[in-house]
């Protein structure tokens, strides 16, 4: 029986637990089936006659954290007044009955983000999560110097590709140059920090973690892995680097629709006038991004292929693959010498 089979089994065993159906008020009717997967999580839609739950089970952590479906589930009930995240309903991490975490939470309907569409709705999604008041996430770590923090985990990251005989010697080089440059510019960091005041930020949007409902004009921001409390330009950046865009879409944001996004997003943050400033801002910041997306690919495309990794994506690791490909790599770094 595969690892999925028998994690599904042991699932709808769980369910069926009198404490879990008391906790949460879900009945023995309820149906579970697999919904989504990624790379740290797997997601099952839970049935109960009219009402729909996701149960979501934590596999690993990339940030590192002993409790990180507890991490998870605190950064979505401190996000719940926004309207645009799933309301988490109830926490296991015993790992007593099931030997990972376990988080319930809301079903939200809807369609995966369309890059050419709904630039509009995706810059009001983030302009209601950054407004949120961030007192009460003492749970959540803060980061007061983010490309430091960026440059620090790349530098972790690319180790691996460094130190593995599959990695390409040329990419080994322009990776090496991608991270002296970007070395010296995280010194800036400090001016960033002003634009706006801090905020819970996701650090992963990516378009598949947008949920779109046309039927109620409604827009979500969905899996909340690893969410930090600094500056909004973290997300309004890998929101458009070509690491994101091109993760799960053919897109790359061009001059006409980056204006866009971002005149939507100030103008719901009642910022019009800072426009340039910000745009200057993300210029530096999106370096950062794109190295972020490249470091991961590299630290990913290596463990594919080196260790029996519990969820493996036939696509993830074509994507990983385009994106170390020395071609790509000076599109997003053309200054470096």
């Amino acid at each position: 029986m595969s690892f999925k089979d028998q994690l599904t089994m042991d699932l709808k065993k769980y369910i069926r637990d009198r404490d879990f159906m008391i906790k949460t008020g879900i009945s023995r009717r309820a149906e579970l089936n697999f919904l989504a997967q990624g790379e740290y999580n797997i997601n099952y839609l839970i049935e109960d006659e009219d009402e729909k739950y996701v149960l979501r089970v934590n596999l690993g952590s990339q940030m590192n954290l002993d409790d990180q479906i507890g991490y998870e589930f605190s950064a979505l009930q401190k996000l719940a007044p926004s309207g645009v995240t799933p309301r988490p309903f109830y926490l296991d991490q015993s790992k007593e009955k099931i030997d990972y975490g376990l988080l319930l939470m809301e079903y939200l309907p809807g369609r995966h983000l369309d890059y050419q569409k709904d630039l509009k709705a995706a810059a009001k999604v983030f302009a209601k999560i950054h407004k949120l008041d961030t007192a009460g996430t003492e749970r959540l770590i803060r980061e007061e110097k983010p490309l430091t923090a960026i440059w620090n985990e790349c530098d972790s990251l690319l180790d691996s590709y460094f130190d593995s005989e599959l990695g390409d010697s040329k990419i080994k080089k322009f990776l090496l140059k991608m991270k002296s440059d970007l070395a010296e510019k995280k010194e800036q960091e400090s001016e960033l920090m002003s634009f706006f005041p801090e905020a819970i930020v996701n650090t992963e949007v990516n378009s598949n973690n947008f949920l779109i409902n046309d039927k109620f004009d409604l827009a979500y921001l969905v899996d909340w892995e690893k969410p930090l409390v600094t500056t909004p330009l973290q997300d309004l950046s890998h929101f458009m680097v070509p690491t994101t865009t091109l993760w799960k879409s053919n897109f790359i944001f061009n001059q006409g629709e980056e204006e866009e996004f971002l005149h939507h997003y100030l103008k719901e943050r009642k910022m019009d006038s800072r426009y340039h400033e910000v745009k200057a801002a993300l210029k530096l910041f999106n370096q950062f991004s794109a190295m972020r997306g490249i470091s991961w690919s590299a630290m990913a495309w290596v463990e594919y292929q080196t260790t029996d990794r519990e969820i493996k994506n036939k696509d993830t690791f074509e994507t990983m693959d385009s994106y170390l490909r020395l071609d790509f790599l000076e599109m997003l770094f053309p200054d470096l010498d």
